[in-house]
């Protein structure tokens, strides 16, 4: 039961959260159709993510 929960939440944070700036990336550099492929935007949205956390933490810090 519980793995159900936790499979339904990640899965609802990789298509809402990571995929959408992974294809908004992939379309930015010319891919035609990034809506085909699931591993493209999957690691550019990963990618994105972490230079977002990246650039925040150097904000915070004042690097």
């Amino acid at each position: 039961m519980a793995d159900d929960e936790t499979y339904d939440i990640f899965k609802l944070l990789v298509e809402n959260v990571i995929m959408p700036p992974g294809r908004w990336l992939l379309e930015q550099f010319g891919v035609r159709h990034p809506h085909e492929h699931e591993t493209a935007p999957l690691f550019a949205g990963l990618a994105f993510w972490a230079l977002v956390v990246l650039l925040a933490c150097a904000l915070v810090l004042r690097w």
